[in-house]
C-alpha cells in the first residue's frame, strides 16, 4: 500500500527547487538535536542542510553496503 504525496506548506511559492529531482522535506527534531545540529554545523562550517545530508548519504551507503 502506497501513501499518498503530501503537499509541503512551510516554503510554497517561496522559491524554486534546483531540480526536479530534489525535494523539500520537514523535519521535527528534539529541540536539544537542533541545538546539537546548530553548534556541530558552526564547528564544521557548514550549514545544517550539508550536515543532515552526509549523514543520510552515509546511512544510505551504509545500508547498501550491509545488503551486498
Amino acid at each position: 500500500m502506497s501513501m499518498p504525496q503530501i503537499q509541503g506548506t512551510s516554503a510554497s511559492g517561496l522559491g524554486s527547487l534546483p531540480s526536479p529531482d530534489v525535494v523539500e522535506i520537514g523535519l521535527l527534531l528534539p529541540a536539544a538535536w537542533a541545538d546539537s545540529l546548530l553548534e556541530m554545523s558552526k564547528r564544521k562550517h557548514q550549514t545544517i542542510g550539508q550536515l543532515v545530508r552526509g549523514m543520510i548519504d552515509r546511512g544510505l551507503v551504509d545500508d547498501l553496503a550491509s545488503k551486498s
